[in-house]
């Protein structure tokens, strides 16, 4: 039998969770959906008519603030159609490369960590399959730091 003593009332316990995440806030933990951009990558655009075939460009915003070159690739890849065998390959293994480039390392004159002026990067692009389709820019030494986004390519017309 336990004892109502040992029990934490409703109120309370709800308290306790409440000052948690109010902790976890102060902690540097930060609940929001989406995060508008890394180190790195500052914003990812996707243009051009989303059909079969049709010419894609992706853009990327990116600034290089480390004393190393940095290497920036873009790929995509099929939602929901990974084949057994390939599921146990990193995303940058599987998907189809868009284009890639590497960053020259910053100097002194680009200014401190963060503050190195921005560049747009741009890769075009088609599909040849219509289905939903994920892409990201990453740096391949540290896929965490990337931009996605989800995208869908509708059948195109076809030739006759």
């Amino acid at each position: 039998m336990i004892q109502s003593g040992l029990l934490i009332p409703a109120l309370p316990r709800f308290l306790l969770l409440l000052l948690a995440l109010v902790a976890l806030t102060a902690c540097g933990v930060e609940f929001k959906e989406e995060y508008p951009d890394t180190e790195v990558f500052k914003g990812i655009e996707l243009s051009g008519e989303r059909l079969t075939n049709a010419p894609l460009t992706v853009t990327v915003t990116v600034s290089q603030g480390y004393p190393v070159p940095v290497r920036i690739a873009c790929l995509y890849e099929r939602k929901g159609v990974l084949r057994p065998d390939l599921r146990r390959l990193t995303f940058e293994e599987r998907a189809t490369r868009i284009g890639e480039v590497v960053l020259s390392p910053a100097t002194t004159e680009d200014g401190p960590q963060g503050k190195a002026p921005t560049q747009r990067l741009s890769f075009p692009f088609s599909v040849a399959e219509a289905g939903d389709y994920f892409l990201a820019c990453l740096t391949p030494a540290a896929a965490d730091n990337g931009l996605g986004i989800n995208f869908r390519i509708e059948a195109g017309p076809t030739s006759s």
